[in-house]
């Protein structure tokens, strides 16, 4: 009884005490702020900045007497921020702005305060700040110079920035080019700061840059540096032969030297590849990309595996119950894997080569790492050109591959068309004194604006001059394509790829 009076006696402290403070009706005096820092402050509006731009604001202040007792602060937050507590950064501690803007772009929280230093009170003027990026959708074309890696960008309105790396302060990754990949969410990379400390990054856009002897990661906003290629590894390899990456659903893929590496985006990451899948296996470099993983074809036992995003191994495919070719043990030799899709995972083409037979193959494959990957295997007629070209894509609906074929002082654009019969190709296009040396077939993601959408056959030749992207229309849902270019792109250096970035 006495620990339930005790109880009750602090109740009734508790709640008189919360009584008293909510109806004190005491004799106090208060004094406005606005009587204690009596400041105004004009000029300072809404503003959109473009990234890397100087950002000059100078504020007009009323009533201010005394400056000296005054302190000054500018300092941005981020705006619609989801799944963390924004951080306040620091820009300036003068009374006029003078700053260079390197945020990512979006919106943020501008705020200017002036502190009164002896009555420690302050007044502020919080505005919007739009960041906007000087490189987002457009095109992005991989070129090298003197075996030095850089990549210019072309934007929708034709505007080209040459060399982004260059442009941004950092070093041209050594080597050849190979490819780049753009990542547009769900990057979560571990930065180490000055300190020692590390920072865990959230969603992040990134630019996967490869070279034949080195990878960077960039922050695909304002060009940042996000991973040398030590750091793109938990264990980086011991050798340095870049052939292929890839990212899809949240997933990225990479094969070097043979070797195949991943990071699973559906999960919290570093934002660096895993360890390689063991085993004594040569890949090809090319790949499909499933929902969840990757179908891959080792050279050395002629098999097709797939390799999980999540997984540590790589795995062998289902047989066919029916009896059809095993893809395991293979008689034959993979040439081009083609995906028609990389947005559609598992779709593409397996073009095989027979040596004992002297016969090539066309391998429809249909994939989502459950079943048996090829709905259809059909023979090429031997006068068919297409299996021995170095260049070839996929078309993403029509059934047909484009293939450049080399002739003297120029190269030849041709299509092969998956049709009955020996007659399956035909020519598209000459590119006198030009190399051609990508193709892609091009369009545009899902949700864009109807005024905007195309689907392009493009093509990356060099020349003495430099090199040259061209655009052109394909027919409706065929393999066909009009002759004339809908636009030309053109710049200084060895291009090796194109990449189509479809949103900011």
């Amino acid at each position: 009884m006495r620990l339930k009076n005790i109880l009750v006696g602090l109740s009734w402290i508790l709640v008189s005490g919360l009584h008293s403070c909510v109806d004190d009706r005491g004799n106090y005096d208060y004094t406005d702020v606005d009587e204690l820092i009596p400041i105004t402050i004009s000029g300072l509006e809404d503003t959109t900045v473009m990234m890397r731009s100087v950002l000059h604001i100078v504020p007009e202040l009323g009533n201010i007497k005394d400056e000296a007792r005054y302190s000054y602060l500018w300092y941005t937050i981020p705006k619609n921020v989801f799944g963390y507590i924004p951080r306040r950064d620091t820009l300036s501690r003068e009374k006029e702005l003078n700053v260079e803007i390197t945020y990512e772009s979006g919106n943020y929280h501008l705020i200017y305060e002036i502190r009164d230093t002896l009555l420690d009170v302050y007044t502020n003027k919080d505005v919007t700040m739009v960041v906007q990026s000087n490189i987002g959708k457009g095109w992005y074309v991989l070129k090298d110079v003197n075996e030095k890696t850089d990549f210019d960008y072309v934007n929708l309105k034709g505007e080209k920035t040459e060399n982004l790396i260059a442009e941004a302060g950092e070093e041209a990754l050594l080597g050849k080019a190979v490819k780049i990949v753009f990542q547009g969410e769900l990057y979560t990379p571990v930065i180490e700061n000055p300190d020692g400390t590390s920072t865990q990054l959230d969603n992040k856009k990134a630019f996967f840059v490869l070279s034949e002897q080195d990878m960077k990661i960039f922050n695909a906003d304002n060009m940042n540096l996000f991973k040398t290629f030590e750091e793109c590894f938990y264990e980086a390899p011991g050798v340095r032969r870049l052939q292929n990456c890839v990212y899809n659903s949240w997933n990225d893929y990479l094969i070097n030297d043979g070797k195949i590496y991943s990071i699973c985006g559906q999960s919290m990451n570093s934002g660096m590849f895993g360890f390689a899948r063991p085993g004594m296996y040569d890949l090809h470099s090319d790949m499909i990309t499933t929902y969840y993983g990757t179908l891959l074809f080792d050279k050395n036992n002629r098999t097709f595996y797939d390799a999980a995003a999540n997984g540590v191994t790589l795995n062998k495919l289902a047989e066919d119950i029916g009896g059809g070719i095993s893809p395991s043990t293979m008689p034959v030799d993979l040439i081009r894997m083609l995906p028609r899709d990389e947005t559609n995972p598992g779709l593409g083409y397996a073009v095989m080569e027979n040596k004992d037979k002297g016969e090539y193959y066309v391998f429809d494959i249909s994939y989502d790492m459950t079943n048996y990957p090829f709905v259809g295997i059909d023979t090429i007629p031997v006068s068919c050109e297409m299996p021995r070209a170095e260049i070839m894509t996929a078309n993403r609906v029509a059934s047909c591959i484009y293939y450049v074929k080399n002739e003297p002082g120029e190269d030849v654009l041709k299509v092969y068309k998956s049709i009955a019969g020996d007659n399956r190709e035909s020519e598209l296009k000459k590119f006198p004194g030009e190399k051609i040396v990508y193709i892609e077939n091009v369009v545009t993601p899902y949700g864009t604006a109807p005024a905007d959408v195309f689907n392009n056959l493009v093509v990356l030749t060099n020349s003495s001059s430099g090199w040259k992207l061209y655009r052109f229309n394909i027919i409706g849902q065929t393999p066909e394509i009009e002759t004339e270019p809908v636009v030309v792109y053109s710049g200084q250096g060895n291009a090796r790829y194109v990449m189509f970035r479809g949103k900011n």
